[in-house]
């Protein structure tokens, strides 16, 4: 497949697949919430969370691993391939072992720890099910997934990650619908989970099957594993930290209230990151090309595109939120979840964690993870620090204004290692493209205020939604143009090539 093909399959079915996920992963919490209620609800969140967590064992090598596939997968050298296959495989069967060593701890440790009613067998059975899901994945799956990622065959994650969702999300609807404890919803889950094993083995023989993964690696190790790992364990301490904090000092129906906001945030989040991972891997190859003023262009393009769809949506959903949740919790009394104060703070967090991506994929692809340690260890401890803090006050709203003070620290960092470091140039482009976007949020921010929409129904929000984005989207549209003309003629050639 050439790349102007492999590129356009890989955003079509990157974002039909995220749309799927986005509607089924809105379907269930709806079920999981009126049928089991707020306290088991925030229990299911919260285990998750602490999940994403267990998963930095293998965070570093995911990284490493894919930006050491690069070189020679531009190279086409199969040799080099097969050796890095080998290694990342190697420390993907290692870690495979503690981890389940912790999943078999935290079964039996979470029930005391976390404030619920559910019941201890019940937390402990769904806890090993959780986990043992994501055990399979890194010791059989994992090398595969990051050989894809850098090959830029995202289509392929996306068509197996669907399929197994879909199926999952069944079983899910199937048992929450009669009432069946969550322990045994899990294994069901478990159980379907398996099926991606399956094929991605058929898949990898069938296409990939000269890739070798017995070569001997000596004592040869991933470029930046140990910083990337840190940089991987700080960012998810960072960002994932809220819910958990609130399962323990406030109440997991905090954490539910916390978790139906964040439920929309992450799969808009989640529909960016489809189109983002599906082309990101341009900005990999072409800074291995050696041709640096080529790359700016594509850099500041990649820029303007994220940043600016980011603030687009972010703008949409401050608009928009408090009327989702108030019809999505319709019937659910137990909590209140009408927060006015939220949707600023969860629309900052998104903007400003995406403020960072494109600089910090240069820095870990030119191998300068390292140097980034510090910073990402210091945003990571100011954020778990103020939460601690600010929790006792101000509960959900202390946990994300926590988030909000923390993330400047990371976007000035990589803006700086970036522009000024790596790419020998005074950082006024990236300033002007964050700067546009900032402000326009605010506008709109500020214009809401103005502003009185009344939505009793879903059709009256669809048709909402539409007339807002339209609006919006125009707007941020002409001013990323405005201030980085460059952008349109770099879409232009990632579509020709």
């Amino acid at each position: 497949m050439n790349e102007k093909k492999k590129t356009l399959t890989n955003l079509t079915v990157g974002v039909v697949t995220q749309l799927i996920v986005i509607a089924l992963g809105l379907i269930v919490p709806r079920i999981v919430l009126v049928n089991y209620g707020s306290d088991t609800n925030g229990l299911i969140n919260t285990i998750g969370q602490i999940f994403t967590y267990m998963a930095l064992l293998e965070a570093g090598i995911s990284v490493s691993a894919r930006n050491a596939f690069y070189k020679p997968i531009k190279e086409k050298d199969r040799d080099d391939i097969s050796f890095v296959a080998s290694l990342a495989r190697k420390y993907y069967k290692r870690v495979s072992f503690v981890y389940l060593l912790t999943v078999i701890l935290l079964s039996f440790l979470l029930p005391f720890i976390l404030k619920t009613s559910v019941p201890y067998w019940t937390i402990c059975i769904y806890t090993l099910f959780e986990g043992l899901t994501s055990v399979v994945t890194f010791y059989f799956i994992n090398t595969w997934i990051t050989f894809l990622r850098a090959k830029g065959c995202s289509y392929i994650i996306n068509i197996f990650s669907l399929i197994s969702r879909i199926l999952c999300y069944g079983v899910k609807m199937a048992l929450s619908l009669r009432s069946v404890n969550i322990a045994f919803i899990q294994f069901g889950y478990f159980v379907v989970s398996l099926i991606q094993l399956v094929l991605y083995y058929l898949y990898m023989k069938n296409k990939f099957g000269w890739i070798n993964y017995n070569v001997d690696t000596g004592d040869a190790i991933l470029p930046d594993k140990n910083a990337n790992l840190i940089s991987e364990i700080a960012w998810v301490v960072f960002s994932s930290t809220d819910m958990i904090v609130l399962s323990i000092f406030v109440s997991t129906s905090a954490s539910s209230v916390y978790s139906i906001y964040n439920m929309v945030f992450v799969a808009l989040q989640g529909l960016l990151n489809s189109v983002y991972s599906s082309i990101n891997y341009h900005l990999g190859l072409e800074y291995n090309s050696g041709n640096i003023d080529r790359y700016i262009k594509l850099h500041d393009s990649f820029m303007s595109v994220f940043v600016g769809s980011i603030s687009i949506l972010m703008s949409v959903c401050y608009f928009l939120i408090i009327p989702f949740v108030n019809l999505y919790t319709s019937g659910v009394n137990d909590t209140n979840y009408i927060y006015d104060f939220l949707p600023l703070l969860f629309c900052l967090v998104q903007i400003l964690s995406w403020s960072r991506y494109v600089t910090g994929n240069l820095i870990g692809i030119s191998f300068r993870q390292k140097p980034a340690v510090k910073v990402n260890i210091a945003e990571a401890m100011i954020n778990l620090l103020l939460s601690l803090i600010l929790v006792w006050k101000m509960g959900i709203e202390g946990v994300l204004s926590a988030t909000v003070v923390a993330l400047p620290l990371k976007v000035i960092y990589c803006t700086y290692i970036s522009d000024i470091v790596i790419l020998k140039r005074k950082p006024m482009k990236t300033v002007s493209i964050l700067g546009i976007n900032y402000f326009l949020f605010f506008v709109y921010v500020l214009l809401y205020r103005f502003i009185n929409i009344k939505i009793s129904n879903y059709f009256q929000f669809f048709v909402s939604g539409l007339f807002i984005t339209l609006f919006v989207g125009i707007s941020f549209i002409l001013a990323n143009l405005l201030v980085n003309q460059d952008a349109i003629e770099m879409i232009k050639s990632i579509k020709h090539r």
